[in-house]
């Protein structure tokens, strides 16, 4: 046991030999086409009407259009400057890509989208901003031009970017640098990202955890979106592992302050880049399982973003009735003739009021519900909301067809995603690698999945029975009297039925007697368990112990 702390475990070289290079497996995006245009035309025809009529984007969120259904998943990597977030994205995409650059020093110095294309090349952000096809088309008409001269984009004909779009961000700095020389609002940036991206990669440099005030204000920005976010800690093979488990517990405490969740977050500890990683390091098996773990993830992120697309029909078809009601109640309250703007003030004024009792009287759950306090905000603040008079009536057909979405159709769609094939995901691919290494060269070679559940054939089946039928069945110490009479609990039987040493006692052809069988039931060393797991060649039966003399 005191060898487990020496220094030689963490020099030593790993003695568990080559290791296969396993990558994630493929997602088939094709597949789920068919699913994203029926959920497509269920909000276009039923959701999207009632939603502007609600006035959904002064209060929630903005509308969808074709183009955000279109686009490929969006994966959205944040982190200060230096953490590996362009060495990762090229790790992922096996080529280098138009407009990177790598370097210790702060080299990324703009928003850029990677996509897929049939050639590489590089598009500037105007051109794709003032492109209505793009889900980049909004960003003109809330940054203007001062974040459009730092957003760019670029195709490239890799695996990975057929099935989604990456989203490579510059680095977070500290002072003045990240909030007066920036000519935008990083914070606003990353808001505007968030809830369109599928996945969010938080990613750490292992030397260097501690959390600025600047980059604490963008992971705030981040919350609402626990789902989609993974904690990534690169550069974790250059630890010894006394370093990387304090490390690793300064950022859990670290982050435990600013994501307010009870549960501890997931930290994806290891190199993800393209070098190997450093031998004579006992948890590069570690890092494997972790990079095979992230790769996974980042594989399932069509097949996760269908069943997000699915869950946001769900959630905007819920809020969108809320809202509904609600207007129709604030215009059922108004007065025909007398002070207007009174009435107004009032409602607003006691908005609690207004919420229970449209819950109650349309038993509704309460979770429907928005924020009280942001709710009123935007009726006493909104151009929109100025007359609550004027106010669209409500169509009882239109509830009709919400109310068929969350009954019919969502029900309908998801039995189409099951019925998909394994998911939509290919097997993984698998490599042998010189060394234990993620990041070891070679093409990857296919090796066949194994089913641990497929029967048996019949020829192996009665070997194994004719095999179980030749081994001897062990002897049971507790089914027969001690030989010659004694007490097996006596301290004189004991010690003349143990053998001298441990050694001996399970050397071969040393079975054990009865005391030794005894004790091990007692010190959970042997008994029925024990015995099975010992070799057919020393099982039979027990010697018989030389008698003792009876205890006076």
């Amino acid at each position: 046991p005191s060898s487990l702390h020496s220094s030689s475990w963490v020099s030593a070289p790993s003695s568990c030999g080559p290791m296969p290079k396993r990558r994630g497996p493929q997602c088939d995006v094709a597949a789920f086409d068919s699913i994203l245009d029926g959920v497509r035309s269920i909000y276009m025809t039923k959701v999207r009407p009632l939603e502007e009529q609600s006035l959904v984007q002064h209060f929630h969120y903005p509308l969808l259009a074709d183009c955000d259904f279109e686009a490929r998943p969006m994966v959205l990597l944040v982190g200060q400057y230096s953490v590996g977030k362009t060495s990762f994205i090229r790790y992922l995409l096996e080529s280098d890509f138009p407009g990177m650059h790598v370097g210790p020093e702060p080299t990324t110095d703009r928003f850029q989208a990677i996509m897929y294309g049939a050639a590489t090349r590089e598009l500037p952000g105007n051109a794709l901003a003032s492109n209505p096809d793009t889900p980049f088309y909004e960003l003109s008409r809330c940054f203007g031009n001062a974040f459009l001269s730092k957003f760019s984009g670029c195709e490239v004909p890799s695996l990975f970017a057929r099935g989604c779009t990456l989203i490579d961000t510059p680095g977070v700095l500290s002072g003045r640098k990240q909030t007066e020389d920036r000519l935008y609002s990083y914070e606003d940036v990353v808001r505007w990202f968030a809830p369109r991206a599928d996945l969010i990669l938080l990613m750490f440099d292992a030397h260097k955890v501690d959390i600025s005030d600047e980059f604490k204000r963008v992971i705030e920005v981040l919350q609402g979106h626990d789902d989609k976010v993974r904690v990534v800690m690169n550069k974790a093979d250059s630890l010894s592992p006394e370093e990387l488990l304090r490390v690793n517990s300064a950022l859990s405490w670290s982050l435990s302050r600013i994501l307010r969740s009870p549960e501890s977050r997931r930290v994806y500890v290891g190199s993800f880049w393209d070098a190997p990683l450093r031998h004579g390091n006992f948890l590069n098996p570690l890092f494997e399982s972790e990079a095979v773990a992230l790769l996974t993830d980042l594989a399932a992120v069509p097949r996760n973003c269908t069943v997000g697309r699915i869950n946001a029909l769900v959630a905007r078809t819920r809020r969108v009735r809320v809202q509904a009601l609600l207007l129709q109640h604030l215009r059922a309250e108004m007065p025909k003739v007398g002070s207007k703007d009174r009435k107004q003030r009032e409602l607003i004024a006691g908005i609690e009021d207004v919420f229970y009792a449209v819950m109650k009287r349309h038993n509704l759950p309460a979770g429907d519900f928005p924020d009280v306090s942001k709710f009123r905000h935007t009726l006493a603040t909104s151009e929109a909301c100025r007359d609550f008079a004027k106010f669209k009536k409500l169509d009882p057909r239109s509830l009709d067809a919400l109310e068929a979405i969350l009954s019919t159709d969502v029900a309908q769609l998801m039995e189409r995603f099951d019925a998909i094939p394994g998911g939509g995901l290919a097997p993984a691919a698998t490599e042998a690698s010189p060394s234990p290494s993620v990041h070891a060269g070679g093409a990857p070679v296919a090796v066949p999945p194994m089913d641990p559940w497929a029967a048996a054939s019949p020829a192996a089946a009665q070997a194994k029975e004719a095999a179980a039928a030749s081994t001897p069945t062990p002897a049971d110490p507790w089914s027969h009297p001690p030989p010659g009479g004694t007490d097996p609990w006596s301290t004189q039987s004991l010690g003349a039925a143990l053998p001298e040493s441990e050694p001996n006692r399970r050397g071969a052809g040393g079975g054990g007697g009865a005391g030794s069988a005894v004790l091990d039931g007692l010190f959970g060393v042997g008994s029925a368990g024990a015995a099975q797991s010992r070799s057919p060649s020393c099982a039979g039966p027990a010697p018989a112990a030389p008698a003792a003399p009876a205890p006076s």
